[in-house]
């Protein structure tokens, strides 16, 4: 079983650039690259992101997937890895199991790997990536933003912090056992 961290994409992994259109836009925040190369080490690193761009027609799934090829070359080339990328490409209020906060994309990476639920954690900077860890029982790590920080129990502002944070709850896990 493996320990996953379920990372929210815009506003998270890179800058959120509104309906990005292609890979030229993408913009990773430079302090992803070297947490995530030492995390990788130990967890399965899994991208869940809204995506309705696609569905409202402002790019199409192939641009998608070039945006989403950017961010996993870029942290590989960094001494990470992305070891999936699930998106929901549905517009908001469609009814789909896949839109966060809706559990379809770690659903959906439980049946392509063995993930280790008790041991995960979701990383994000919004609301519906909140809900998203508690209606799936993993724990939550907020980051970038500042409004959330009084509505979680673990807040980074950056994956520096990110980071420290892990190792302080593996450590506290430890401990426990």
């Amino acid at each position: 079983m493996n320990p996953t961290l379920f990372i929210d994409r815009d506003g998270t992994i890179n800058k959120d650039c509104p309906y990005c259109k292609n890979a030229s836009e993408i913009s990773i925040y430079e302090d992803v690259y070297a947490p995530l190369a030492e995390l990788s080490k130990r967890y399965l690193i899994i991208i869940v992101t809204n995506q309705s761009g696609v569905a409202r027609g402002y790019f199409s799934e192939n641009d998608l997937k070039s945006m989403n090829e950017r961010i996993q070359s870029d942290i590989k080339s960094r001494g990470g890895t992305v070891d999936a990328i699930y998106y929901c490409p549905h517009m908001p209020g469609a009814g789909c199991r896949c839109r966060k906060p809706a559990l379809g994309m770690i659903e959906d990476a439980k049946r392509d790997f063995e993930i280790d639920i008790n041991k995960s954690f979701v990383i994000g900077d919004a609301e519906v990536d909140i809900e998203m860890a508690k209606s799936a029982g993993i724990k939550f790590i907020g980051v970038r933003n500042g409004s959330i920080k009084d509505r979680v129990e673990l807040y980074a502002v950056d994956f520096s912090e990110v980071l420290k944070i892990i190792k302080m709850e593996e450590e506290k896990s430890k401990q426990e056992k």
